[in-house]
C-alpha cells in the first residue's frame, strides 16, 4: 500500500472548525491513516490536528505546506464519525470531542489483537441474558447495595467491551475485579495500547469514545448519574453516546442502575428488567423528618431528631456523614409562620424574590406575590448557611472534631478519608470519600427537590441512592438515610421511603411534557457576549420556540422535533466572541 502524498487535517483549535490540506513529505515516519494525530503549521505557529481524509483532491494552483510530524494514533474512522454526530447532537465543535477519543500518551504503532482467555468469576446471569439478545438498548435495574462488577464480567465475556461509570471509585473497583477474574481490562485513556490491542475498556464518560478494534458490547453503570454529562459546551451525555455507538456497531448497549432514567426508559428496546426479584430490599431505610412540625420557626440545619440520632450513632462508634449541597443550588425561602418552603405553583421549582419584591420562578419564570401559598403570611426567611457554618454548628452539637469536604478540597476524586474521620460534613462529593457510614443525613434535600433544573427529582433520588450505598440496604444492616424536609409528601421522598423509583416515572414524564423539557422536547441555551449576534443569524425557525433574552441576557430555544432545532443550530456561522451554547443541559443557568 503506497504512502499518501496529501492528507486533510482538522486542526485542534476549537475556534477554527475547518479542514486544511497538507503535503506529506517523502520519508515521513509513522503510519498515516484516518485518525492519525499530526503536527502541522498554521498561521505561523505549530498545532496538533487529526487526519480526516487520505489522498483527497487538493485545490489547484495552491502550494501545500508539509506536515511537520506524525505524532501517533488517534481515534478511528468510526469514532470520528461518532464525534461528528455528537457535535451535531450537542451543537459543539468537533475538535473538542475528538480529544476524548485521543490517547493521553502517544501510541505510534497499532498493536495486534491479543487472544483473551475465558473470564473467571461470577457474571450476572440477567446481564448475560440481556447481552445475548444482541443489538438493542437494554435496561437492567440493579440493586442499590451491590457492586456492579458482575455486569462488567458479563460484558467482558462477550469480547472487547466498553464499561462506563460516573465514579472514579467505581471505575477503579471494576477494573481491579476484572483483572482478578482474568479479563484484560484497560483504563481509558491511560492504557491506550491495551485498548487498541482488544482489552475491555473501563473508564469515565470519555471512555465511550475509546477507539476499540473489536467492540462487542457497551455498558453504562449508573446511567442516571448527572456526572455522565458534560457541564460545559458541548453538553454531551455518555448514556446517549453509548446508545448511538452501540447502534452503529451493531452490538448491545446495556444501561444499568437502580433508578432507570426517563431517557433510558424511552430509548429501551424492551421494558427494564430487574436483576433480582426483591430490589426493594437493597434500598436503604429512609427516615423523613418534617421540619415544619419539629422546629417551627427555626432556621438552623440541625433538627432535634437529627442531633439525637447523630449522638446515638457516634456512641456506637459508627461514622456520621452530613450532606449539604451549595454549589449551583437554589436560594431557598421558607415561611416564618408555618415553615413551608416557597415553591412555584406551576412547575414546582424554587422561587426567589426579584427586584420588584415579587416571587419569581427560577425555571419557568412564573411570578406571584410575596406571600406564603400555604398560610398567606408575607414573612420569609433565607435558608442558606454555608458549609463552614454548618461544620462549626455541628462541632458544637456533637462536641468532637468534624471533617469538612468543600469545593476546595485537594484530595483526588475517589480518595477515601481516614477511618478516624468519625463525623464528616460537605457537599455530595463526601459520599464518594468514605467507605461506609451508620448514618447519612441529607440536611437540605428541599434545595435539591426545588432546584431550577428539569432533572431535579431524579437527581434528588440519585442523591438518596448514593447515600444508601454507604449505610447498606435494609437486608444488610441498621444504617439509615435521614432526610430533613419541609415537604414530606414530595413524590421523590415517597418513592425513596417505599423503595419504588418507578412511581416517579409517570408524574415526571407528564410534567416534562407539560413544560416542554427533555426528553419530551429538545432545548438549547444561548448566552454570553456573542449570543445576540448568534440569535440574529439564527432568525425565526419554523417549529422552534424562542424566548429571551432574560435578565441575565440568556435565550432559550425549544422544539418538539429534535432534528429541526439541531439542524438550525448547525447552519449558523458562529460570530466572534464568547458564546455559551448548551443543548439539553442539566441546568439552564
Amino acid at each position: 500500500m503506497s504512502e499518501p502524498s496529501v492528507v486533510s487535517v482538522l486542526v485542534d483549535v476549537p475556534a477554527i472548525d475547518r479542514i486544511f490540506d497538507y503535503e506529506v513529505p517523502a520519508g515521513t515516519r509513522g503510519p498515516l491513516e484516518i485518525g492519525t494525530l499530526v503536527r502541522v503549521p498554521l498561521s505561523g505557529r505549530r498545532v496538533d490536528g487529526w487526519v480526516v481524509a487520505v489522498d483527497p483532491d487538493p485545490p489547484t494552483g495552491v502550494a501545500l505546506q508539509p506536515i511537520l510530524q506524525v505524532s501517533g494514533l488517534g481515534p478511528t474512522a468510526e469514532v470520528i464519525d461518532l464525534c461528528r454526530w455528537a457535535a451535531w447532537r450537542w451543537a459543539g465543535r468537533l475538535p473538542s470531542l475528538l480529544r476524548h477519543g485521543t490517547p493521553d500518551r502517544r501510541v505510534r504503532h497499532r498493536p495486534p489483537l491479543t487472544p483473551r482467555p475465558p473470564v473467571r468469576g461470577s457474571a450476572d446471569p440477567v446481564a448475560t441474558e440481556l447481552l445475548a439478545r444482541g443489538p438493542g438498548t437494554w435496561v437492567l435495574e440493579w440493586p442499590v447495595d451491590v457492586d456492579p462488577t458482575p455486569v462488567a464480567l458479563a460484558a467482558a465475556a462477550t469480547g472487547q467491551a466498553i464499561v462506563v461509570a460516573p465514579s472514579a471509585r467505581t471505575v477503579t473497583t471494576i477494573g481491579t475485579n476484572l483483572r482478578r477474574a482474568g479479563a484484560a481490562a484497560a483504563r481509558w485513556s491511560r492504557d491506550a495500547e491495551a485498548v487498541l490491542g482488544g482489552a475491555t475498556v473501563v473508564g469515565g464518560r470519555s471512555a465511550v469514545f475509546a477507539p476499540t478494534p473489536d467492540l462487542r458490547a457497551v455498558v453504562v453503570i449508573d446511567e442516571h448519574d448527572g456526572r455522565l454529562q458534560q457541564e460545559e459546551s458541548p453538553t454531551w451525555n455518555a448514556r446517549e453516546v453509548a446508545i448511538e455507538r452501540a447502534r452503529r456497531a451493531g452490538v448491545p448497549c446495556l444501561l444499568v442502575g437502580p433508578i432507570p432514567s426517563l431517557e433510558a426508559r424511552l430509548a429501551a428496546t424492551a421494558p427494564p428488567v430487574p436483576a433480582v426479584p426483591d430490589l426493594a430490599a437493597s434500598w436503604p431505610r429512609v427516615e423523613v423528618v418534617d421540619r415544619r412540625e419539629e422546629d417551627r420557626g427555626r432556621t438552623g440545619l440541625y433538627s432535634p431528631s437529627l442531633v439525637e440520632r447523630i449522638r446515638s450513632v457516634r456512641a456506637q462508634g459508627r461514622r456520621v456523614v452530613c450532606v449539604v449541597n451549595r454549589k449551583g443550588r437554589a436560594r431557598l425561602l421558607a415561611c416564618r409562620g408555618c415553615g413551608t418552603v416557597a415553591d412555584c405553583e406551576r412547575c414546582g421549582a424554587v422561587v426567589r424574590q426579584d427586584d420588584s419584591g415579587q416571587l419569581r420562578c427560577e425555571r419557568c419564570a412564573a411570578v406571584r406575590p410575596l406571600v406564603c401559598a400555604s398560610c398567606g403570611a408575607s414573612g420569609l426567611s433565607n435558608l442558606r448557611p454555608g458549609v463552614t457554618t454548618v461544620r462549626e454548628q455541628l462541632e458544637a452539637l456533637v462536641r468532637e472534631p468534624v471533617t469538612a469536604i468543600t469545593g476546595g478540597d485537594r484530595r483526588a476524586p475517589g480518595d477515601l478519608l481516614p477511618d478516624a474521620a468519625g463525623v464528616v460534613v460537605g457537599t455530595e462529593a463526601v459520599l464518594h470519600r468514605v467507605p461506609d457510614a451508620g448514618l447519612v443525613a441529607l440536611l437540605d434535600i428541599d434545595a435539591e427537590l426545588l432546584a431550577p433544573r428539569y432533572r431535579a427529582a431524579e437527581e434528588a433520588l440519585g442523591l438518596i441512592v448514593a447515600s444508601g450505598r454507604l449505610v447498606g440496604g435494609r437486608r444488610r444492616g441498621d444504617g439509615v438515610v435521614l432526610v430533613q424536609t419541609r415537604m414530606p409528601d414530595h413524590p421523590v421522598l415517597t418513592a425513596a421511603v417505599a423503595a419504588d423509583p418507578g412511581s416517579l416515572v409517570d408524574s415526571t414524564l407528564a410534567q416534562r411534557r407539560l413544560l416542554g423539557d427533555p426528553p419530551a422536547a429538545t432545548i438549547a441555551v444561548v448566552a454570553r457576549e456573542a449570543a445576540p449576534a448568534f440569535m440574529d443569524r439564527l432568525g425565526e425557525v419554523a417549529g422552534v420556540e424562542r424566548s429571551g433574552p432574560d435578565e441575565s441576557g440568556q435565550w432559550l430555544l425549544r422544539s418538539e422535533d429534535q432534528r429541526t432545532l439541531l439542524d438550525a443550530l448547525a447552519a449558523v456561522e458562529r460570530p466572534p466572541g464568547r458564546l455559551r451554547l448548551w443543548v439539553d443541559p442539566l441546568r439552564t443557568r
